[in-house]
């Protein structure tokens, strides 16, 4: 017997990854900050909408995912963002670069996919 309802939460995008964002603003002094962010990834386009229209309330930010790390300054030293992807298991490299993070989800999850069929 398979338990399908087990394995449709193993798939589940939200279970297995985050999208790491970097993201910058200003603190009520004026000064500038910056905070790593994983969202979930079924909350990408709600948090983009809210960072893109301005309204994005980190105090607030459990229904988008996790605050992983944030501090004042202009951009966060190269170790804490080489910490952060050994945090998330990904490459540091990556996190500038152009990529459509959905499609990588997507992609992940047929790679399991196939791997469990594989060893079934």
């Amino acid at each position: 017997m398979v338990d399908t309802e087990h394995n449709e939460d193993k798939y589940d995008p939200d279970n297995i990854s985050r999208i790491i964002m970097l993201v910058y603003g200003k603190m009520e002094h004026g000064g500038p900050f910056w905070c790593y962010v994983a969202v979930k990834p079924s909350q990408y386009d709600a948090f983009k909408a809210a960072e893109t229209g301005g309204t994005l309330d980190l105090y607030n930010f459990d229904e988008f995912g996790e605050i992983i790390v944030s501090a004042e300054g202009e951009t966060p030293p190269e170790e804490v963002t080489v910490k952060v992807a050994e945090m998330y298991n990904t490459d540091p490299s990556k996190f500038f670069q152009p990529v459509d993070p959905k499609q990588v989800i997507e992609d992940k999850i047929a790679d399991m996919k196939r791997q469990d069929a594989e060893n079934q």
